[in-house]
C-alpha cells in the first residue's frame, strides 16, 4: 500500500480504538461520581512550547550518548503509560501494567517497524482518551489552530526536519514510519536513519497530527455523544487525506505541515456539529 493508505488505516484504527477506549472511561467516570477537570487552551499551550524549547536545546547541546538514554528512558515511559491506559479498565491494573511493560521492552529490544507503529498507535489512543476529556472541543481546536502556526513554521523553516533527523540518529522517531517498498517493514528503528540521504526510502506521518486529532475526537465524544465523534472522525479522515493533495501539489511530494489541514478540518466539524445541535 502507498503511505496515504497507511496513513488512512493508522487514523481510522485508532480514532475506533479511542472512541471504544474513552466510552468505557465515561462509564466508568459516571458511574465512580468522579470529577474531571476543566482545563482552558492556556496550560497545555505553555507545556507544549516549552517541552519544545528544552527538547530543542537538549538535541542541540547534549553529547550523543546522554541525548540517546534520556530519549529511550523518556520514550520507554510514554510508550509504558499509553498502552497502560488503554488497557487498565478491561484488563484491570496489574495484567496492564504487565502488558504494557513488556510492550515498551520489547521496543526498546526489537523495535521492528511494524511494533513501533502498533505501539505508538496504542499509546496514542491513551493519551488522548485522558486529554480528549479535559478539554472542551472548541478548546482543543484552538489548541490544534495554535500548534498548527508552529508546525507550518517549524516545518517550512527545517527546525522539524532537524528535529526528527537527530532523534533518529539515537534511534527514536516520534512518527509513525511507512517504508515505500513492502520489503522493509522487517526493518528496525535503529535502521533509519533520515540525516544520511542514502538510508532506506521511508513516509512519515508526525504522532502529534494523529494524537490531536484523536483528542479533538474524544473531546466531541465527552461533550456530545457517539454521534458528534463519529461526524468529527470523519472529518479528520477528510483533513488527512487532504495533506496528501496539499503535499502532491504544493510541494511536490516534500516534507509537508499536516496540522494546518487538519485544524481546517476540525474547524469545518466543529462548524458543522454546532449547526446541528441548533436544528
Amino acid at each position: 500500500m502507498k503511505p496515504a493508505h497507511w496513513s488512512t488505516l493508522t487514523l481510522v484504527v485508532t480514532e475506533t480504538l479511542a472512541v471504544i477506549v474513552a466510552s468505557r472511561q465515561l462509564r466508568f467516570i459516571e458511574e465512580e461520581n468522579i470529577g474531571v477537570p476543566v482545563v482552558t487552551a492556556g496550560p497545555p499551550l505553555i507545556y507544549f512550547f516549552v517541552a519544545v524549547a528544552v527538547m530543542s536545546l537538549a538535541l542541540a547541546f547534549l553529547p550523543l550518548a546522554a541525548l540517546k538514554f534520556i530519549a529511550k528512558a523518556l520514550f520507554l515511559i510514554l510508550y509504558a503509560w499509553g498502552v497502560f491506559v488503554v488497557l487498565a479498565l478491561p484488563l484491570s491494573v496489574y495484567p496492564a501494567a504487565v502488558i504494557a511493560g513488556a510492550g515498551a521492552l520489547a521496543w526498546l529490544k526489537w523495535p521492528r517497524l511494524w511494533l513501533h507503529n502498533m505501539l505508538l498507535g496504542v499509546a496514542l489512543v491513551g493519551y488522548a482518551s485522558v486529554f480528549g476529556f479535559l478539554v472542551a472541543p472548541i478548546v482543543a481546536l484552538v489548541l490544534m489552530a495554535a500548534i498548527s502556526v508552529y508546525d507550518l513554521v517549524s516545518v517550512r523553516s527545517g527546525h522539524m526536519i532537524w528535529m526528527v533527523s537527530k532523534l533518529s540518529g539515537v534511534n527514536i522517531v516520534p512518527a509513525f514510519v511507512f517504508p515505500l517498498d513492502a520489503a522493509d517493514w522487517r526493518l528496525s528503528i535503529t535502521d533509519i536513519k533520515l540525516d544520511e540521504p542514502h538510508e532506506k526510502a521511508v513516509s512519515l506521518l508526525g504522532g502529534g497530527d494523529i494524537g490531536f486529532s484523536l483528542i479533538m475526537v474524544v473531546a466531541v465524544l465527552t461533550a456530545g455523544g457517539i454521534g458528534g465523534a463519529a461526524v468529527m472522525a470523519g472529518f479528520m479522515l477528510a483533513g488527512l487525506l487532504s495533506v496528501y493533495w496539499v503535499q502532491k501539489i504544493f510541494y511536490k511530494g516534500g516534507p509537508t505541515a499536516a496540522m494546518p489541514p487538519l485544524t481546517v478540518a476540525a474547524a469545518a466539524g466543529y462548524g458543522v456539529l454546532s449547526l446541528l445541535s441548533m436544528l
